[in-house]
């Protein structure tokens, strides 16, 4: 005779199914298959385009149960969920501890990495930048370009007006628009972040290498905005942002969060964030770069012309965020050019080439080999001599 447990696991069925199996003989009860009449879902109109939501990477529930509900859908999210579950894929779980920080302490800050089509249907790639306060969960993101420094340091600004205030430390990974290089007691951060930090009062924290999850609190938002926000439809970056800055005021930062249990813009409210400075910091991202034999200078996989004289020197280069570049040789300006978006595009200044000489690159003192005698040992006579009388 089964017992309970091992019937229930062996048909599947519930319980109560099973003791009227038991009771009535004419009932035959096959695994698998549902017993009674079946009733139609509210869910059965939906299921097409949810399953086509979730082939395009859109698993979240929430997000699916408003879109659909937006189409006629007058069900609950139970129904949803028990649909989606059996085409979700598996979830790898990481062990990890979670602390809280005091109000205004701590804020955190990632990138991630968004691809999607062009008009050309070719793979692209946009950043999103999203920051956090930690005590509130308050979010801010906006799409950007680049994952250089200017671009991180533009969003990080931004960031910093819209919470209205500056937390005492900002907690990133090591990217290198952030960070110069790792020494025995930390990290040594960029002098243009440095500034930055310095200006508006704020301590910069580094997690841990390899230790992604030391900042949590923007690691999961980033995946918070994969399944909630994205993928969407976009005619450029000006829109693309609109449309988030939109889902983060009336979904992001209204809705209650799944770890405090309240409203982020509630708890803002409690926030003890330093004042901001009186000013805007002006942005610029400055490296050095050399000239290359055709007069020009790489600049983020675009290339700038440089005046001829200068082929083989060092020049500085200096991108300001109203998108001029500036090429300075001993402290002079010897060019100025628009910064051009895209990759592997050329920018040519005719005027950086007027009065090249014809032949003007410089050629090697040509270099000849030499061919020598054979050397020939030099000998008394009477050697030879005793050479023919032996003979």
């Amino acid at each position: 005779m089964l017992r309970g447990e091992e019937m229930l696991q062996r048909t599947g069925h519930d319980r109560k199914t099973i003791r009227k199996v038991v009771t009535d003989k004419e009932l035959v009860l096959v695994p698998g298959e549902p017993q009674g009449a079946t009733r139609d879902s509210k869910l059965d109109p939906y299921k097409g385009y949810v399953l086509e939501c979730m082939e395009a990477g859109v698993l979240n529930a929430v997000r699916l149960l408003r879109e659909i509900q937006q189409r006629g859908y007058q069900g609950g999210i139970s129904i949803l969920r028990d649909f989606m579950r059996p085409y979700r894929p598996p979830l790898v779980g990481k062990a990890t501890c979670r602390f809280e920080t005091a109000p205004g302490q701590q804020a955190q800050l990632d990138l991630g990495v968004f691809k999607y089509l062009d008009m050309n249907k070719m793979v692209a790639t946009v950043y999103c930048f999203a920051m956090t306060l930690c005590y509130s969960r308050m979010l801010y993101l906006e799409f950007i370009p680049r994952a250089d420094q200017l671009h991180i340091l533009r969003a990080l600004r931004n960031a910093l007006e819209f919470f209205g205030g500056v937390p005492a430390e900002v907690l990133s990974d090591r990217c290198s628009s952030l960070v110069l290089c790792q020494e025995e007691d930390g990290v040594r951060w960029q002098p243009g972040y440095l500034r930055f930090c310095e200006y508006y009062g704020f301590t910069p924290r580094a997690c841990r290498p390899y230790r992604s999850r030391t900042k949590g609190k923007i690691e999961r938002p980033i995946g918070y905005i994969r399944g909630s926000f994205w993928p969407v439809n976009f005619a450029d970056l000006d829109d693309l942002n609109r449309q988030a800055w939109t889902w983060r005021d009336v979904l992001a930062n209204v809705r209650v969060h799944g770890t405090t249990h309240e409203v982020p813009l509630g708890r803002w409210q409690e926030e003890k964030l330093q004042p901001l400075p009186g000013g805007q910091f002006m942005l610029e991202e400055v490296e050095p770069c050399r000239v290359s034999v055709d007069c020009f200078v790489s600049w983020y996989s675009n290339r700038y012309s440089v005046p001829w004289n200068l082929v083989g020197h060092s020049v500085l280069v200096r991108e300001n965020e109203k998108g001029v570049l500036t090429i300075e040789h001993k402290g002079q300006v010897v060019a100025v050019h628009q910064v051009m978006g895209g990759r592997y595009r050329t920018v040519v200044d005719r005027r950086h080439y007027r009065g090249l000489p014809m032949g003007s690159a410089r050629s090697r003192q040509a270099v000849y080999a030499s061919q020598l005698a054979p050397e020939v040992e030099v000998r008394p006579l009477d050697v030879y001599e005793r050479v023919v009388t032996a003979r």
